[in-house]
């Protein structure tokens, strides 16, 4: 048998009550704070650390109104709201595929959890603008074609539907609920693929958990794809011809690093628990989550937060079942 490992989260939350995203990467760059990652971190801590990391939300957002992110329409990339912070939780320069539509929308969600009606309607407002069904972006692995993706107008749905929901006394719901239609007419238009150039791509395990925003047609579909396609002994490849490592080396076709955190996202969907026994393996073994295992080692960010994140989640629904 094996024995269930964990870590306590919270320990690693920072001053700025944010998480980074990895705190011994040898990746300088990982002990940035992001978004996304801080997303799923924030659905596994307790009470009291979700307070601090609404806090550092709003924060961020009293900044980017302050910078007049929520003034115009962007032209440019740089113009849209940032993925991902300093420790001061100040925008990073310098190119970084600036245009992340998930994790604006993994925002608005947090923010209308908080029942921050003035700081999520900057939001509303900002998705608005920048039409996002039809807004091309680069999406969880930051990379390039820009495309308008299935896992970021999932996670502005679910925002706008957390939104709605939260405020709906307050707001015009005819207005939102029309905004939201367009959201889900572009994704049907996508799925079951990421985007029109990638049919299989781990990102969209994202809609069936923790967004549970697709039929159940389109669910089994998914998951058969992930299946076939893109899971691994070790992982989950993100995508077919994936070339990252995490180093300076470029993997070759054939050669995808697996992403441990794909397992424990096909057993927080499917609830089978063959996939949190390989991962439980994992983490006894290295005795962390790494971000990815390159020839059964961990790449240069052996402990990935939002990864752990994952894993506490699981591991309290295997002791439950």
């Amino acid at each position: 048998m094996f024995e269930v490992l964990d870590i306590k989260l919270e320990e690693y939350q920072d001053i700025n009550g944010l998480f980074p995203a990895s705190p011994n990467s040898e990746n300088p760059e990982m002990r940035n704070f992001w978004i996304r990652d801080n997303y799923y971190i924030y659905l596994a801590v307790d009470k009291e650390t979700k307070e601090k990391m609404i806090k550092a939300f709003q924060n961020i957002v009293d900044y980017l109104k302050n910078l007049g992110k929520f003034d115009y329409k962007p032209t440019q990339d740089w113009m849209h709201i940032h993925p991902r912070y300093n420790k001061n939780l100040k925008e990073i320069s310098g190119g970084w595929s600036w245009v992340q539509n998930d994790s604006v929308g993994n925002l608005l969600e947090i923010l209308s959890d908080a029942e921050d009606l003035e700081r999520a309607k900057l939001i509303v407002d900002y998705l608005e603008n920048i039409k996002y069904w039809d807004c091309a972006d680069y999406g969880f692995w930051e990379e390039g074609p820009k495309e308008v993706r299935s896992s970021s107008l999932a996670a502005c749905i679910r925002g706008l539907e957390n939104y709605c929901k939260k405020f709906r006394k307050t707001e015009n719901t005819k207005s939102l609920k029309q905004l939201i239609e367009k959201g889900y007419e572009s994704l049907y238009k996508i799925l079951p693929n990421e985007t029109k150039s990638r049919k299989y791509d781990l990102a969209l395990l994202s809609l069936l958990w923790p967004k549970q925003i697709v039929s159940k047609n389109i669910k089994e579909k998914i998951i058969a794809n992930v299946q076939l396609h893109l899971e691994k002994p070790l992982g989950v490849i993100r995508y077919e011809g994936d070339t990252w490592s995490g180093k300076n080396n470029k993997l070759r076709k054939g050669e995808e690093m697996a992403w441990p955190l794909g397992l424990i996202w096909l057993y927080l969907i499917t609830g089978e628990k063959r996939y949190f026994v390989r991962v439980a393996r994992i983490k006894q073994k290295l005795g962390t989550i790494p971000e990815g295992i390159i020839e059964g080692l961990p790449n240069c960010t052996p402990r990935l937060l939002w990864a752990e994140a994952m894993y506490k989640l699981a591991t309290e629904k295997f002791e439950r079942s």
